[in-house]
């Protein structure tokens, strides 16, 4: 299990994080959503390392901020919301970047970069430079290399876990659909996935678990029917939210429930 417990990240002057926490578990997605600026990034941020906080954060009842960096990159790979290359590198290249660790020396390793951008729908993309592919498929090609750093969910019994920072923004609806689907399928491999989402009905169809955050606190977390009610999205967004579940499907949506805000 990973617990992020107590955690508050101040920013200059302004905290932007009040004792925040989650807990997640492998096999499972679990999805961070919430309203622009209410912390959804920074949260997870602190939980990778990439922003000194107060609090703490284990896997495994390790303290994971004291993993040494080779013994994390095993164990986790994060996708954050953008990357920026100054040098032409081609798209292999920057798949390549994931190659690292005990995926390295398997016998198959040199195939594996580009099984990855098949994996992400950009079979015969490598050779082409990453600074000439559209935002989307840069965003693809970015996870192809996420993927491949922790290309087994579960590494000699032990789980490995995704970190990925709003994964579909870039996208259209079939691509939001595959990256969601790959995301699910690690979970359900066995490895754990956190995911920060400001789509909410992609968040009800593939999230096990929901963070629901506001104002750099939690305002709800657990299953997606306990989260996504009603008062706790029209709450955290500030407009009249209404979920509604259709009867052939089940599956829970999320429609504005007036054009004005409330």
């Amino acid at each position: 299990m990973l617990e992020a417990c107590d955690i508050s990240v101040t920013l200059g002057r302004k905290q932007v994080l009040h004792g925040a926490g989650l807990k997640a578990e492998p096999g499972a997605m679990t999805v961070i959503v919430g309203p622009n600026g209410s912390g959804k990034t920074t949260l997870l941020r602190a939980i990778t390392g990439d922003l000194a906080c107060r609090g703490s954060v284990t896997l495994d009842r390790q303290d994971m901020h004291a993993l040494p960096p080779h013994a994390l990159a095993e164990r986790r790979a994060v996708l954050p919301q953008a990357s920026v290359l100054a040098f032409p590198f081609t798209v292999l290249e920057v798949v390549r970047l994931g190659l690292t660790g005990r995926i390295a020396l398997r016998p198959d390793a040199a195939q594996l970069p580009t099984r990855a951008l098949e994996r992400v729908g950009l079979a015969g993309y490598g050779g082409r430079f990453f600074q000439e592919l559209s935002g989307g498929e840069q965003a693809r090609a970015q996870l192809a290399r996420v993927l491949l750093q922790v290309w087994e969910p579960v590494q000699d019994g032990t789980p490995r876990w995704l970190f990925l920072d709003e994964p579909v923004a870039a996208l259209d609806i079939g691509h939001q659909l595959q990256v969601m689907q790959l995301a699910r399928r690690f979970a359900q491999d066995g490895g754990g996935v956190i995911a920060v989402m400001h789509d909410l009905n992609l968040t009800a169809m593939f999230a096990d678990r929901v963070v629901l955050m506001l104002d750099g606190r939690v305002l709800a977390q657990g299953t997606v029917q306990e989260v996504l009610t009603d008062q706790n999205l029209s709450r955290a967004y500030g407009c009249r939210l209404r979920v509604s579940s259709p009867p052939a499907q089940g599956a829970t949506y999320i429609l504005p429930q007036a054009a004005e805000m409330a």
